[in-house]
């Protein structure tokens, strides 16, 4: 390049759809989405450990302190951790190339974190506070199997999401976001 050349300035590339989000605003997203999805399936396995402690036991305050303890977890982890990561996941979706449908993997995982935050609290939230009763009442009889197989199931469908996290497998929908 001499002296008297003129740099050439290259126009912005543009696409459809909303604007892509700025790099450290997306990367503090993300962050913060990873952090809450990890926390998410690390409380769906804490549950399930805790289903199965209160299962095997044969000691009502046994019983009775773990399901206070999985309804504790329930309400002030589980869904607000779940919400968070849903949030910041469309978010995300929104502000970067992934687009939240328009690709197979971020689809499906959305429909899967749906899923996860509204089934469980409609199944596994009411069964846990029959258990708490139950267990409360000095009863040994157990209520709560949906406790344990709504356990099961959300460790296994936000394992299956971290999978496709990771995978990203598929392809493109074919919508534009």
């Amino acid at each position: 390049m001499t002296a008297t050349d003129t740099p050439v300035r290259r126009t912005p590339r543009t696409r459809p759809g909303p604007p892509r989000l700025p790099r450290n605003a997306r990367r503090f997203l993300l962050t913060v989405h990873v952090v809450t999805s990890v926390g998410w399936l690390g409380v769906a396995y804490a549950l399930l450990v805790m289903a199965l402690t209160a299962q095997a036991s044969a000691d009502p305050g046994t019983r009775e302190a773990t399901y206070a303890l999985m309804l504790s977890f329930d309400t002030a982890a589980m869904l607000p951790l779940g919400l968070a990561a849903l949030v910041t996941g469309v978010i995300l979706g929104l502000g970067s190339h992934w687009g939240v449908i328009r690709h197979w993997w971020v689809a499906v995982k959305l429909v899967l974190n749906v899923a996860v935050l509204v089934v469980p609290m409609l199944t596994r939230h009411p069964a846990l506070v029959d258990a708490v009763d139950t267990a409360r009442a000095g009863l040994l009889t157990d209520p709560a199997q949906q406790v344990l197989d709504g356990s099961i199931a959300s460790v296994i469908v936000l394992t299956v999401a971290t999978v496709l996290s990771v995978y990203k497998p598929w392809g493109k929908t074919g919508a534009p976001i």
